[in-house]
C-alpha cells in the first residue's frame, strides 16, 4: 500500500504558467462538491479552495513547471505531466474510505487539461514504485516509454480500480 498517488499522462497541450494556474483553479471550481467530500472524508485534504501555486524549476538541467494546492501537486515536464495526491493510494480502491470516486474524478479532470487522448497511468507513490516515472520524466521520456518501463518493473496493470488490491498500478 503506497503512501500517496502518482499519475502520469502524456503532455499534449502547452500553456503559460498563468494559464496553467487558471486552468487548474477552474478544475477546483468545477469540482467543488468533490473537494468538499475529500475535505470531510479524506485524511489529508484540508481545504477545497484550489489556489494553485505554480513555479518554473529545473532538475539536472531539465526545466519544468511544478506546483501544488492543498493535497494535490503537479509537475509539467517536456513530454509528460505528473499529477500527485497525498491521499493514500489505497483510497482509490478501499470503498470503506468513501473517497475513491471523488479522487479518481479529480485526477481525471486535471488530466483532461493537458491531455486529449485520455491515457492515464496511476501508481503507488512514496514507496519507490513510481521513482522510475519521475526520473524518466526528468530525462524527457514520453508516456509510452514510461508505460513500457512500468510493465517491465511491475507487470500487467489493473484495468479497474478495484483490481488495485493485488496490483501496484492502473492504466486507463
Amino acid at each position: 500500500m503506497g503512501t500517496s498517488i502518482h499519475c502520469i499522462i502524456p503532455k499534449e497541450k502547452e500553456y503559460s504558467l498563468e494559464e496553467t494556474e487558471q486552468r487548474l483553479n477552474n478544475v477546483f471550481d468545477k469540482l467543488k462538491a468533490e473537494f468538499l467530500h475529500l475535505k470531510e472524508f479524506g485524511h489529508f485534504t484540508k481545504n477545497e479552495r484550489g489556489n494553485w501555486f505554480i513555479v518554473p524549476t529545473q532538475t539536472n538541467g531539465s526545466e519544468y513547471l511544478t506546483g501544488e494546492s492543498d493535497s494535490f501537486s503537479i509537475d509539467i515536464y517536456k513530454n509528460v505531466v505528473l499529477i500527485g495526491c497525498i491521499e493514500r493510494f489505497s483510497s482509490l480502491y478501499f470503498e470503506e474510505r468513501n473517497i475513491s470516486e471523488q479522487l479518481f474524478k479529480i485526477i481525471t479532470e486535471i488530466a483532461k487539461e493537458f491531455c486529449d487522448s485520455s491515457k492515464l497511468l496511476i501508481g503507488e507513490g512514496g514507496m519507490g514504485e513510481t521513482d522510475h516515472m519521475i526520473n524518466m520524466a526528468c530525462e524527457n521520456a514520453d508516456f509510452d516509454q514510461i508505460f513500457n518501463k512500468t510493465i517491465e518493473l511491475n507487470g500487467i496493470p489493473a484495468k479497474e480500480l478495484n483490481e488495485l488490491y493485488d496490483k501496484s498500478w492502473y492504466l486507463k
